[in-house]
């Protein structure tokens, strides 16, 4: 990992092609940045119902992203005025992933926050050869900017810059162990990042108002994506019997069978009576799941009960595969316990709060200020305060 990372620090454009030429078998006319006419030829071949569906997508987040957006406060006390000032970052760099699958999602989850915000220059890295339907999602969030390069060199390049790929302010975006890894290594040094994302997992409660199918399928959704995703289930124990059941149904005829198989390892079903839904909430909080469903008749209590989980979805309508896609919430959020402490990206994601500071009386101020900084030592920072005073 480090070898990588200092090759593309070191020998940029040239470690990139490299590295596409190992490990993504990059022909010979592999291009580091991708054509815009190739991105117009994407969307112009683009199945139109997929088209219909990532615009749909785009809008609904767009529209919450507008909706929740920080704006710029002032407040002022008896001694100053304080304002907290919101600016956009300068530029982003997103990260698609590829492999096993291409998530076109990913691109609209990380790049309309981004837009909204109001950054300046978002541009996006995935995997050679880039996926067409990863490009049609970049035209429709704006970008122009996509880069051929995946794994830890595109970490690197995004955080390190190369004669190509333009050096960012933040990267984001979810991708497999390496990327994160190589997220982890440049955090705070050259650039900001957004999380360190590990297997995806949920958390579904269901009591015996729930439907044994909607779990089953919810639960399968999960765990298709990877063999190191899981889920975890509280049930009544009638429940359970019953989303075993489905469980075995429906893994019958799923596609990605054998990767919902591996995963299942990492899953449990528990049991409970739900006479005590503290010690459920309790269950929950201590797992800080990245997804929670709740599908019981006391949802409303659960949900004032739960304070840790990336995001929850309410009532057996709400399928964690909505959030996913198109109701409007972001799909990149903390996992293996990390919403205990961390949030789901959001337009917060990529603004800077500057508090900016205007005294409006200065005795009182001078005074304290004097004491606190003789007590830390500080003589200078007296002497600055007390010749205000003067």
């Amino acid at each position: 990992m480090k070898n990588v990372l200092e090759a593309v620090k070191a020998k940029g454009d040239a470690a990139l092609i490299e590295f596409a030429e190992k490990f993504d078998k990059a022909s010979d006319s592999y291009s580091i940045r991708v054509p815009e006419k190739e991105i117009n030829a994407a969307y112009s071949k683009a199945d139109a119902r997929l088209i219909s569906a990532l615009q749909f997508a785009a809008a609904n987040i767009r529209e919450v992203c507008e909706k929740t957006k920080p704006e710029t406060r002032t407040v002022s006390t008896k001694y100053a005025k304080i304002t907290q000032k919101i600016v956009p970052l300068a530029s982003v760099g997103i990260y698609a992933p590829g492999g096993r699958a291409a998530y076109p999602s990913t691109v609209l989850m990380c790049a309309i926050p981004a837009k909204v915000a109001g950054v300046g220059g978002v541009v996006l890295c995935s995997p050679p050869p880039v996926s067409a339907n990863v490009l049609v999602a970049a035209k429709i969030c704006g970008i122009t900017e996509v880069y051929a390069v995946g794994g830890a060199q595109a970490i690197a390049a995004l955080a390190y810059g190369t004669e190509t790929v333009s050096k960012v302010d933040k990267i984001v975006g979810p991708g497999n162990q390496y990327v994160t890894e190589a997220k982890r290594q440049v955090r705070g040094q050259e650039t900001d990042i957004d999380m360190l994302a590990g297997p995806t997992e949920v958390f579904i409660v269901a009591d015996d108002s729930a439907k044994p199918d909607f779990v089953a399928a919810d639960m399968l959704a999960q765990l298709e994506h990877g063999p190191d995703s899981a889920a975890i289930v509280i049930a009544t124990k009638g429940m359970a019997a019953g989303i075993v059941g489905e469980l075995e149904k429906q893994l019958a005829t799923l596609p990605r069978k054998e990767i919902a198989e591996q995963s299942l390892k990492n899953s449990a079903i528990l049991t409970s009576d739900f006479a005590d839904l503290e010690k459920i909430a309790d269950a929950v909080n201590a797992y800080a799941p990245e997804h929670l469903e709740l599908q019981t008749k006391r949802n409303g209590e659960l949900l004032g009960l739960v304070e840790n989980a990336g995001a929850i979805f309410v009532g057996e309508k709400s399928c964690e595969a909505f959030g996913d896609y198109c109701a409007g919430s972001n799909h990149v959020l903390p996992t293996g316990g990390s919403a205990r402490f961390a949030s789901g990206l959001s337009v917060d994601a990529f603004v800077k709060r500057i508090e900016v500071v205007e005294v409006l009386q200065e005795k009182e101020l001078v005074e304290n200020a004097v004491v606190l900084a003789q007590a830390e030592g500080l003589d200078g920072h007296a002497k600055s305060a007390q010749i205000r005073g003067k």
